[in-house]
């Protein structure tokens, strides 16, 4: 209950942050730190391990969210950018999906939908020991897959940059 609590006092300073920003007529240099992978731009932070909540404000410092893949496009473009990339490999990057609010359901923190895509690591999610409410990525046998975790593990982040509508 403590967790939802904490979920929800999150989500409501969160909504008072700034808006979307328009990336659509930007050069290079507007989109620093982020890289171009796919047809979205990402930040991966993989020098710093922090909890799903905090991963969450981490983004919105840089004006975006938690990453949300939403194709097998989106998702292979990703993969193949972490495993080619040396040390990313062995890492857990959270992802902006949870089912907090309802088990077994999971939903996009960016826009509060049902998650449109997942590849799941075989078995998962399992809500192991009840308290695995939040989605990172991990690779297997170097492919990325998404499992469920506690929300308070401690993983590396991978934030979206806003598109404009």
């Amino acid at each position: 209950m403590v967790l939802i609590q904490y979920f929800i006092l999150i989500l409501c300073f969160a909504s008072v942050l700034p808006k979307s920003i328009n990336i659509s007529n930007r050069g290079e240099s507007d989109t620093q730190p982020f890289i171009e992978i796919g047809s979205k731009y990402y930040l991966i932070n993989a020098a710093v391990e922090m909890n799903w909540f905090n991963a969450m404000l981490y983004c919105r410092n840089y004006d975006s969210d938690l990453a949300v893949i939403e194709s097998e496009a989106e998702m292979n473009a990703l993969s193949f950018y972490l495993t080619t990339n040396e040390g990313l490999v062995g890492l857990y990057f959270w992802l902006g999906v949870t089912d907090l609010a309802e088990e077994g359901k999971f939903m996009s923190l960016k826009d509060g939908r049902p998650m449109l895509y997942a590849r799941w690591l075989k078995g998962q999610p399992d809500d192991a020991g009840q308290n695995e409410d939040c989605v990172h990525l991990w690779a297997f046998d170097n492919i990325f897959l998404m499992n469920d975790n506690n929300c308070m593990g401690y993983f590396h982040t991978i934030c979206e940059l806003r598109q404009s509508k």
